[in-house]
């Protein structure tokens, strides 16, 4: 895995025994949005609130994970629940805030 650049807002997510790249870029935000059925001020509030579920999780995670270049085997949803809802969840609120914020990524609110 390359090292995320946080210019561009980019996160280490680990998942299935190993790190994966999730890049916040417009066609994997505006996936996002489609995904989640809200826009990603509305999305970022509920990882902030502790209000997110997994359907949230994985709707910023498989887009980010495809802009990133690599999408683990298997699916997704699984993968989470393998590794615990909890810890996959500040990587997908550190995503979101890096893409909401100005500049360099902004501190991850979980």
């Amino acid at each position: 895995m390359s090292v995320p650049s946080t210019a561009r807002g980019e996160v280490r997510v680990h998942l299935a025994g190993r790190d994966f790249l999730l890049r916040p870029s417009f066609a994997a935000l505006a996936e996002t949005e489609t995904m989640a059925g809200c826009g990603l001020v509305p999305l970022a509030r509920r990882f902030v609130d502790g209000g997110y579920g997994l359907r949230d999780v994985v709707a910023v995670l498989l887009p980010a994970l495809k802009a990133g270049g690599t999408v683990p085997a298997g699916d997704v949803g699984d993968l989470v629940l393998d590794r615990g809802l909890l810890a996959v969840a500040p990587a997908c609120a550190a995503l979101l805030a890096a893409a909401l914020g100005p500049g360099e990524a902004a501190a991850n609110p979980l």
